[in-house]
């Protein structure tokens, strides 16, 4: 079976739950597709403001034809933390924050031997991203 991502994702913007989110036309969100073939784990400590632990994950790839990213990054954070997603067209890069609660989920999704990153954005300013995957 072949898969196409970026009409799996057309179909994911045309479902979109939150209104009027679910109304607009795949065609007039920016989208950003990484088919990912490469992961780099990092941990790392901070100390400012305050001490904190830093787990993150890069995903390196190729773009889909819709797409110019090259890079994503994924920051495991608490739930305080966290940040709305965004692509950065300067280094191409889309970035996502996670509660560090599903960290664990992340690492077995990366298992997969399909992985896709991707981020959605709306005529609004209205974001999202998520990682997929398929064994």
């Amino acid at each position: 079976m072949v898969l196409n991502i970026e009409e799996e994702i057309d179909a994911r913007i045309a479902a979109m739950e939150a209104e009027p989110y679910a109304s607009t036309p795949p065609g007039d969100v920016r989208r950003e597709i990484l088919l990912v073939n490469e992961i780099i784990h990092t941990t790392g400590m901070e100390t400012a403001p305050r001490m904190r632990g830093l787990s993150q994950i890069e995903l390196l790839g190729i773009a889909t034809p819709s797409s110019q990213v090259t890079r994503g990054i994924i920051r495991f954070r608490p739930e305080g933390e966290l940040r709305a997603p965004y692509y950065k067209d300067a280094d191409h890069t889309i970035r996502v924050w996670l509660d560090i609660r599903h960290l664990d989920h992340v690492l077995w999704q990366l298992n997969h031997r399909k992985r896709w990153i991707w981020v959605g954005t709306w005529p609004d300013g209205f974001t999202y991203a998520d990682l997929h995957s398929r064994p």
